[in-house]
């Protein structure tokens, strides 16, 4: 294994928007090995198009057949369990997107083959990266708020403007809004404590018409007196991402809908003014650092923060919350 993170040959599985975003990063941050592969004629034409250097594949077995050091598992969340099963069999560190799968079934089996054979697991988790965020961790670790009582998180935005395809997209089909899942994640990530209890509403609310819930509300309760409440939709315009954390001593609030900019604000309770810091920010910086995480966790066998049972946390809210389901489901 090269100590040099560049020179790793990395597979990418699954070459949609989120596969070729990956593609573009890795060959940016300047990994010489690259190759893709995905059973769809025009998603590896798409590839082609963008990152030229690419070696590309027309399936998973013969870029596992390649044998890549490290994968990257970028297809629809019911595959990841299984592919990242093959994928360390095959010899490879693995990379995979969130959210870890659709169902708990397999994910034991996958965390111990992965530890018996000192595999590093990382699950995609960027909004952990996001320059807003970071800033966010910050001043909440400083102890500028105090203890930490209730997590606040919005997201919304409208999904036939972000894919004018998204009939055909699988969170259409399946997740729905459930799909915005990082919201969640920051939530748990910054609670940092066992959740005792989970509400939910969800279900089709709009006029976009997917099979999915287009709205979900989940209200989550933590042991140690602290609470969060999520609100995601498909349907809102403009596009909103706002994530607050009150404290007992004060407030900290992060404004990112847009990827150009984002506003972190402070207001703590001894004079009760707001501080606003508004940050420049690009959306492949979230994807450059985590990718770049995994790759030097690989190549210097060093410890990861997203592993998998990170990714894990979330998924055990959202599968919770879609079993407190609707009393017409």
């Amino acid at each position: 294994m090269p100590d040099d993170w560049q020179q790793l040959s990395v597979l990418v599985a699954g070459c949609g928007s989120i596969g070729r975003r990956h593609l573009r990063v890795l060959h940016e941050l300047g990994v010489r090995d690259l190759r893709a592969c995905d059973p769809i004629t025009s998603a590896r034409k798409a590839v082609a198009g963008e990152v030229p250097a690419v070696k590309l594949l027309d399936s998973y077995e013969a870029g596992l057949d390649t044998s890549p050091e490290a994968v990257f598992i970028c297809s629809p969340p019911k595959m990841h369990v299984p592919m990242a099963q093959q994928a360390i069999r095959a010899g490879g560190h693995v990379f995979m997107e969130k959210p870890v799968s659709d169902t708990l079934d397999g994910v034991d089996e996958l965390a111990i083959e992965a530890e018996h054979s000192r595999k590093r697991l990382m699950v995609g988790l960027c909004f952990r990266y996001h320059e807003g965020v970071a800033r966010l961790r910050e001043h909440f670790d400083a102890g500028r708020i105090g203890r930490l009582v209730c997590v606040r998180a919005l997201m919304g935005e409208h999904l036939p403007d972000v894919r004018p395809d998204y009939r055909d997209l699988y969170s259409a089909k399946y997740n729905g809004a459930f799909d915005l899942m990082h919201d969640v994640d920051l939530a748990l990530w910054f609670a940092d404590q066992p959740v005792r209890r989970i509400h939910s509403l969800f279900g089709n609310y709009s006029d976009i018409g997917i099979e999915a819930p287009d709205m979900v509300e989940l209200l989550i309760d933590f042991e140690d007196r602290s609470a969060a409440a999520v609100h995601l939709d498909f349907f809102q315009r403009p596009r909103r991402r706002q994530f607050e954390l009150i404290g007992t001593g004060g407030v900290l609030s992060l404004e990112f809908a847009r990827w150009d900019r984002c506003t972190v604000s402070i207001c703590k309770a001894q004079n009760a003014q707001w501080q606003h810091e508004e940050l420049t920010t690009d959306r492949d910086n979230m994807f450059r650092a985590e990718d770049k995480e995994f790759l030097t966790a690989v190549a210097r066998d060093l410890p990861l923060d997203c592993t998998l049972e990170e990714g894990l946390k979330s998924l055990r809210v959202i599968l919770a919350a879609q079993r407190d389901a609707p009393a017409n489901s």
